[in-house]
């Protein structure tokens, strides 16, 4: 699906999601979930040829692989916090929504600990050797 597709199904499924919310407001929250899941789907489809072109760019460059593997867990915690937060918004719990990403911040955080030990260390022998 392209992206004038996917805009088109955004447009429709939000004026669904507004007449339905008048008197079934349940199924309006379930007509906007699946449509957000068709469209993720979609843009899934477009990502998979890009993720591989990125990846061959980073092997290039001389990064650890490590360092590859940490970006890509780190784009996909981010991705997942934001569609799980905002569904959570458009069910109406900002509250839930405001948790989920404050896990994904957590989860950041402790994916990322063993650059910045990395880091630490490589100053510490600097300044030791300075």
């Amino acid at each position: 699906m392209e992206w004038m597709a996917v805009a088109a199904v955004a447009v429709i499924t939000a004026f669904l999601a507004v007449m339905l919310r008048r008197s079934h407001p349940e199924q309006a929250m379930a007509v906007t979930l699946i449509a957000g899941i068709l469209m993720v789907a979609a843009a899934l489809g477009v990502l998979a040829p890009l993720l591989g072109d990125i990846r061959k760019m980073l092997e290039a460059s001389g990064l650890a692989g490590e360092y590859i593997q940490i970006l890509f867990k780190a784009l996909g915690i981010c991705v997942i916090t934001q569609l799980a937060s905002d569904a959570c918004r458009d069910a109406g719990e900002q509250g839930l929504a405001s948790k989920t990403e404050f896990a994904g911040k957590l989860t950041l955080l402790a994916l990322a600990l063993p650059l910045f030990q990395q880091i630490g260390s490589i100053a510490l022998s600097l300044i030791e050797k300075g």
